[in-house]
């Protein structure tokens, strides 16, 4: 809530009560009201904590974020589509919480093979390290080629199929909390 915020930055700035409410122009009474989110701040207390803290506004409403933590390769979420060379794990700690989630895709395709897939849940981001994938959307068709990178909306069924005599790999990285639905067979071409 904003008045943590305020609590933080006052803390993080060394600064007392009384000491920003001097620099703010209010009282220290109200200031500690803000601070134990028994009021909201007006847009003018707002503009003058960002100056004093040397923030933008905006940093105001922001979500903090969670604390450095490691996740364990050993203690990481991990499936696989057996027979298919797509897997995918999570990659954020375990205690990060559901609302924080990174999940990194790992796609090895052997050539004529074909992933469908109803959607990424998140936006996400393919990067094809190897080979040659055509990669279709209900709206597009992309040829790309390792080194590439395609950027998808969430929700977009997409099909992709590894072409040419070379196996295609590539990492896909996605925030959120659901996985994608994938399926994996040879072409019939």
């Amino acid at each position: 809530m904003t008045g943590d915020i305020i609590r933080r930055f006052r803390l993080e700035q060394g600064l007392t009560l009384r000491q920003l409410a001097d620099q703010v122009d209010v009282t220290d009474s109200y200031l500690s009201l803000l601070e134990t989110n028994g009021e909201e701040p007006s847009l003018s207390v707002l503009r003058k904590l960002a100056k004093v803290f040397g923030r933008p506004v905006t940093a105001f409403f922001e979500e903090p974020f969670p604390e450095p933590a490691i996740a364990r390769a050993s203690e990481r979420r991990s499936r696989s589509l057996e027979g298919s060379g797509f897997s995918w794990e999570i990659l954020t700690p375990p205690d990060s919480g559901e609302d924080v989630r990174i999940t990194l895709i790992q796609t090895r395709l052997t050539p004529g093979t074909v992933l469908r897939s109803s959607g990424m849940p998140e936006q996400a981001c393919i990067y094809l390290q190897r080979g040659t994938v055509r990669i279709h959307l209900s709206d597009a068709d992309y040829l790309m080629r390792a080194g590439d990178s395609l950027y998808l909306r969430p929700f977009v069924s997409f099909t992709a199929v590894c072409e040419g005599t070379e196996p295609g790999s590539a990492v896909t990285a996605l925030s959120g909390t659901v996985l994608p639905s994938v399926t994996a067979e040879r072409s019939s071409l």
